[in-house]
């Protein structure tokens, strides 16, 4: 896939900004910036660029990406799950682990930090997330076990600096964004139009609204059924939405809808499993 990291300056100087590279997980190749660095270099396996830009100035860099999942087993993954997430990083430090920030990006567009230790990746936040809410991953066509936290990720990601930990927070890039163009907010934005004119009276038929579902099934269809086989509440919250939408667009069936908002009150109000104590595999 294609992307582009954008930054504009906030003021007027020099600001030193990373560069993605080829690291475990992530292949980066056809790198190209839109200015010219006044110089590049690399730091503490960063590979760091510095700038000279003016006030409200624009910067791009454009490059192709192949991500990967890293699956890993660290000795210490399993004696983290006895206790709170936050404290993670601070309890294989004092153990004597190195630790560091990995800052960077989901594929989603979503500025995301996790942290490696000894250099392999550990991610509380997104195992904490998914404990709760399993299907938080699904626009990213994934749905990996929380336990891929405890030493991997999902590949999905894009890591740009690697930064001592703890640490003051460090110059970063303001956005993510693909360059190729993605049919799926088109398909989107023409079925819940096709929705509203529905609901207002206007008659317009499934077919707007299937072009949106075509999509969805190649790009979280394989996601979906790995979520369904592991907690089938949370898969059936986005079938049951789908079906009440299809619904409202030949004959509305009102109680898909109330199916729908009691089903996703309920995933809300209970969650898969928010103890860090128990066993990974129960979300």
């Amino acid at each position: 896939m294609r992307l582009a990291l954008r930054f504009r300056a906030p003021h007027a100087g020099s600001f030193l900004l990373p560069l993605p590279q080829s690291l475990a997980g992530q292949e980066v190749g056809d790198l190209f910036l839109s200015q010219r660095p006044e110089a590049v270099y690399e730091a503490r396996d960063n590979l760091l660029a510095r700038f000279a830009l003016g006030e409200g100035e624009r910067l791009e860099v454009r490059f192709r990406l192949r991500a990967s999942p890293l699956t890993h087993r660290p000795p210490w993954g399993p004696s983290l799950l006895r206790e709170p997430p936050e404290a993670w990083p601070g309890i294989l430090a004092h153990r004597g682990h190195r630790v560091e920030r990995a800052l960077g990006f989901l594929l989603s567009g979503r500025p995301h930090t996790w942290f490696l230790v000894d250099g392999l990746p550990l991610d509380p936040a997104l195992y904490q997330e998914l404990r709760e809410h399993p299907g938080r991953l699904l626009p990213l066509g994934v749905a990996p076990e929380p336990s891929l936290y405890l030493g991997g990720h999902e590949g999905r990601r894009l890591l740009l600096l690697k930064a001592p930990w703890p640490g003051e927070a460090e110059p970063f890039w303001d956005s993510l964004h693909p360059l190729d163009p993605d049919p799926l907010p088109w398909a989107r934005g023409l079925a819940f139009a096709a929705l509203g004119a529905s609901a207002l009276g206007l008659p317009t038929g499934p077919w707007p609204y299937l072009p949106y579902l075509a999509l969805l099934a190649l790009r979280q269809g394989g996601a979906l059924k790995a979520l369904f086989l592991r907690t089938p509440r949370h898969a059936l919250e986005s079938l049951l939405f789908h079906a009440f939408a299809l619904s409202v667009t030949l004959e509305p069936r009102p109680e898909l809808g109330l199916g729908y908002a009691a089903l996703f009150l309920w995933n809300r109000l209970k969650p898969s499993s928010a103890a860090p104590g128990g066993s990974p595999e129960e979300a």
